[in-house]
């Protein structure tokens, strides 16, 4: 826990004169995005409000506004703990991302679509493959997918989808082989592309339909047995954590 609050101080600029709960949230979200507080992980309220120079209420309020995301699990008598998902979450997780972004690609319209962001997306990808970052080719992946929503040009679906795929981050975490979970997925983020820089909208939510079935399954089955760990995880933190009995 030094380690990540060392780094996590760093941010505190980045809340500047108009600190807001909000403000920390974003902060926050995006730790758990990166990885840096992983599932299971009890979050301090004093080391991490010390950290970022902020009151206790404020990081409540922020504790609460990732609760209602589904980041964070408040327990009662316990405290707060980065959410560990389960395999019905994972599956509610691609349902939902097969309703929104296979809709998405359906009501594009007429061709041509302005495609430059998923196409920066897609050169991103290849260039963690090049890199062997693969945790960073996870991230890219997400990157298309969020600017594939993003051709809806809709505020409130890319609200939606921001909260689900920071939740879909979560299980990635919990991944201990990302290059076998994410390289063969980018090939299929080019495939969508060209369909879509080719006008063909119909093709491409066939591709996407296909694809997020497929990645269901694997996610499901690298991820089953690594929820029991992060569990054990999170009860180890709440042992450490827990002060030592009274001597009678």
């Amino acid at each position: 826990m030094a380690e990540q609050l060392t780094g996590l101080a760093d941010d505190r600029a980045l809340l500047g004169r108009t600190s807001t709960a909000e403000r920390v949230a974003d902060i926050l979200r995006s730790r758990i995005a990166e990885g840096y507080f992983p599932p299971g992980t009890r979050l301090s309220e004093d080391s991490i409000g010390g950290a970022l120079g902020v009151s206790r209420n404020t990081l409540r309020e922020a504790f609460r506004l990732l609760t209602h995301e589904r980041l964070l699990i408040h327990e009662l008598n316990r405290g707060v703990f980065v959410r560990v998902l389960t395999i019905e979450d994972v599956e509610d997780i691609y349902r939902t991302r097969a309703l929104v972004e296979c809709a998405v690609v359906r009501g594009l319209g007429e061709p041509p679509y302005a495609l430059e962001n998923l196409a920066a997306a897609v050169a991103q990808g290849q260039q963690a493959v090049r890199d062997d970052d693969w945790k960073g080719l996870g991230t890219a992946n997400i990157h298309f997918h969020r600017e594939l929503v993003a051709l809806a040009g809709s505020a409130r679906t890319d609200e939606l989808m921001r909260s689900v795929f920071a939740e879909l981050r979560l299980a990635f975490h919990l991944v201990d082989d990302p290059r076998r979970l994410h390289e063969p997925y980018l090939a299929r983020n080019e495939q969508i592309l060209q369909a879509l820089q080719a006008g063909h909208a119909g093709e491409a939510e066939q591709l996407l339909a296909v694809y997020l079935d497929d990645s269901l399954g694997r996610v499901v089955d690298v991820y089953r047995g690594r929820v029991g760990e992060a569990e054990a995880f999170q009860g180890r933190e709440e042992l450490r954590d827990k002060p030592p009995p009274a001597r009678s």
